[in-house]
């Protein structure tokens, strides 16, 4: 019917009058959308000098369009036929990739493309690479593109930044130094928690041998000691927090888990303080002294036997000293 035809004729009618862009979609997936609208803008008007062209384009920065000109010159899309004058390639050189089409198994870049990925700093042994794997990709894909060229321009792209991420962050991981302290932002973070700074001072030289011993790399040592100070802050908190009034040692004692954590921590086995138990028990039995913390008691009770047994070694809780776990205390 009349109406309905003018109702299809519509959708022209607004491209001529209004001031709508119109692209090709896949092309704008293969070449990118500042290249798939400028490439439009050709095929209405074959010929175009660089003036009138950015005053089209005028939401679009002057140096981006010269760039999309660039590689649309390389992608042969169109040539210079004057001094800042570019038309369209005709379709008898067989130069515009007017249908889409399958990667060939044989594909290989062209020297434009190679050129331009070197000039990007990309390494000829990491393109050659990387060309088997794009290809292989695509092709058990069967997806089609109008520039297998611009994809894996794109592809080299990304992968390049990928490594480069890689061996920049492998290049930032090291071992932990003796003199490592930590950044006055982690510190800030853990006063934040409301953690004492003796404590925090306390943990630091058994952090760095902790870590010096395995030898390990990283880059986030802050990260690291935070995790670490936190940890044994709540078990520092959780243990003392049992605290009540003033008891007697009484035969059923037995020392809480966090005991051994905290000794584990210290590099004391645990078989070690379980057999320091009765001794333990005995003594204060005998005594009939009262105190608050008979856990903290027990911990500087078998740090005494260890270092009697072993030598003034180094732990990793050399915070763990008899005065510290009887803070708040009287003894």
């Amino acid at each position: 019917m009349q109406g309905e035809k003018n109702l299809s004729d519509l959708p022209k009618f607004m491209a001529k009058k209004s001031n709508l862009l119109n692209f090709d979609k896949e092309i704008a997936l293969s070449i990118g959308l500042n290249e798939a609208i400028v490439l439009q803008i050709f095929k209405a008007e074959i010929k175009q000098d660089l003036t009138s062209l950015i005053d089209k384009l005028s939401f679009i920065e002057k140096e981006e369009i010269l760039k999309v000109l660039k590689k649309l010159l390389k992608l042969k899309l169109i040539e210079e036929s004057s001094r800042d004058t570019f038309c369209l390639k005709s379709k008898n050189k067989e130069t515009i990739p007017e249908r889409k089409q399958n990667i060939s198994k044989g594909y290989l870049p062209s020297d434009n493309i190679l050129k331009e990925a070197k000039s990007l700093g990309i390494s000829e042994d990491f393109i050659r690479n990387k060309l088997p794997e794009f290809r292989t990709y695509w092709s058990d894909r069967k997806d089609k593109s109008f520039s297998w060229d611009y994809k894996f321009l794109k592809y080299l792209l990304k992968e390049w930044r990928a490594e480069e991420e890689k061996l920049n962050k492998t290049s930032k991981m090291k071992p932990i130094q003796k003199n490592w302290r930590p950044s006055k932002e982690a510190l800030q973070i853990l006063k934040h928690a409301e953690i004492e700074e003796k404590f925090i001072t306390d943990a630091l030289p058994e952090f760095i041998l902790y870590w010096s011993e395995r030898k390990t790399a990283s880059d986030s040592w802050n990260t690291k000691f935070l995790n670490h100070i936190k940890n044994q802050w709540v078990r520092y908190q959780n243990l003392i927090s049992v605290v009540k009034k003033p008891t007697r040692m009484h035969k059923d004692w037995k020392p809480s888990e966090d005991c051994f954590d905290v000794l584990n921590l210290a590099k004391i086995n645990k078989s070690f303080a379980v057999s320091q138990i009765p001794e333990f028990k005995l003594y204060w039995l005998e005594t009939k002294e009262m105190r608050n913390c008979w856990n903290s008691k027990f911990i500087q009770h078998v740090k005494f036997k260890w270092k009697a047994k072993h030598g003034n070694t180094k732990n990793v809780l050399s915070r763990l000293k008899d005065h510290e776990w009887a803070v708040n205390f009287k003894n």
